[in-house]
């Protein structure tokens, strides 16, 4: 049966890349899961190939046609299909067969054929109008252990994987975590800084809930036995779909943690993102290229140019005067809240709040102590924590919440 067929040639031939270099299982998989759902869809158009061998070119000219026309999948998912083909088709012996997606699309506007690496807008959960603080809380009361590595997503960039390999103990190194090579993508190990009193918080939250020695991942299943990381990969997506943690529910997925991880450690560093509203000309382009290159390092990545589908591109730049306008953005947010009743701020945090305002007061921008508290604990839940001592790039991240506050109040009043 062909079915068999595609999981033999992929066991003998999947396990190594085009450049030589070893797939992960999870490529494996998604290569094998993809074939075969390509084959299928032959035998559903009508061509009944029960080798696969003898795949030809009319037959990814049906898939590309019916992928486009009939089914309307994005044109990312398309290119990723026709990749996998051609993947496939090279252990096959075929490897110049599959051209190019607009030779099977030659009616179709090229420019519409280009995947888009760089994100136009925040993927980020808080864009999305979630509330991390309340949210994970509610996370804990399904399922505590993928409480916990959602909260580790946020605070760290990791992946579904690593998070369900993670173990807190043997992993936290004090100044930085550790991806231990095979937790990664493609296998690779990567340090990932501990820059923030979040992350730390964080990160001790979770060793105070998990036994030493122990991932996060379940250990066992409903009926017992032990889980393999199949396994625990299923539960993960199960209770992420029940919990309406999905593009279709909520506008977001799990991999939209790792989106604002990107976006809260690009803050951390001075660096306004551009999907929160940041222009090109804010910092030296050196300073900018080193600044994106940490950024994608701690996201496990070599490419600076990885950064843009996380946090956007900066362009070719626009003229200084428009890269500084958001202190009059800071300026406009609190003049919107001035006449609200806002929050008392509770003791403890009170010395926060006045650090604040002496920052914002050296470049004449005056705030109250109310008005402090709320653009700062506004930064602090965007971390996933209730409160944190102001730190780091203060008046980038607060420029970030005024931006959100403008936007807030922009569509209240469009609702009215």
């Amino acid at each position: 049966m062909w079915k068999n067929e595609i999981h033999r040639i992929m066991s003998a031939k999947g396990a190594t890349r085009v450049n030589g270099k070893p797939a992960s299982d999870r490529t494996q998989a998604l290569t094998t899961e993809v074939i075969c759902a390509a084959f299928k869809r032959l035998h559903e158009l009508g061509y009944k190939i029960q080798e696969p061998g003898n795949i030809g070119e009319r037959h990814i000219a049906a898939l590309m046609t019916d992928a486009w026309h009939t089914k309307k999948k994005k044109i990312k998912t398309i290119q990723n299909e026709l990749s996998r083909l051609r993947v496939f088709c090279g252990m096959l012996g075929k490897g110049g067969m599959v051209g190019p997606l607009e030779k099977y699309l030659p009616d179709v506007d090229p420019k519409l054929l280009i995947v888009r690496a760089a994100a136009r807008q925040s993927k980020s959960w808080s864009e999305n109008g979630i509330d991390l603080v309340s949210k994970f809380q509610e996370v804990d009361e399904r399922d505590w252990r993928l409480g916990l590595m959602l909260r580790l997503e946020l605070a760290f960039g990791l992946r579904r994987q690593e998070v369900l390999k993670f173990d807190p103990h043997t992993q936290d190194f004090g100044q930085y975590i550790e991806v231990f090579p095979g937790q990664g993508k493609g296998g690779r190990a990567r340090h990932i800084p501990v820059i923030s009193a979040a992350q730390r918080a964080t990160l001790d939250f979770v060793k105070s809930r998990v036994p030493k020695n122990q991932p996060l991942g379940w250990k066992d299943m409903h009926s017992g036995k032990t889980a393999s990381l199949e396994q625990n990969i299923k539960r993960y997506e199960n209770l992420m779909a029940a919990l309406g943690f999905t593009k279709a529910d909520a506008g977001v997925t799990g991999h939209g943690l790792r989106a604002q991880f990107a976006e809260n450690h690009s803050l951390l560093l001075g660096m306004l993102p551009p999907t929160l509203g940041g222009l090109p000309d804010q910092l030296a382009r050196d300073d900018l290229q080193i600044k994106r290159t940490r950024l994608a390092q701690a996201l496990g990545h070599n490419r600076q140019d990885i950064t843009n589908a996380y946090i956007g591109s900066f362009g070719q730049g626009k003229s200084k005067a428009e890269a500084f306008l958001n202190i009059d953005a800071i300026k406009f947010a609190l003049k919107l809240i001035e006449s609200e009743k806002l929050q008392s701020v509770p003791n403890e945090r009170m010395q926060d709040c006045i650090l604040i305002q002496y920052i914002f007061s050296k470049v004449e921008v005056f705030m109250s102590h109310e008005q402090a508290h709320l653009l700062w604990r506004a930064h602090a839940h965007r971390q996933g924590v209730e409160w944190m001592a102001p730190e780091g790039e203060i008046g980038v991240a607060l420029q970030v919440e005024a931006l959100a506050l403008i936007k807030k109040f922009s569509t209240r009043k469009e609702g009215e």
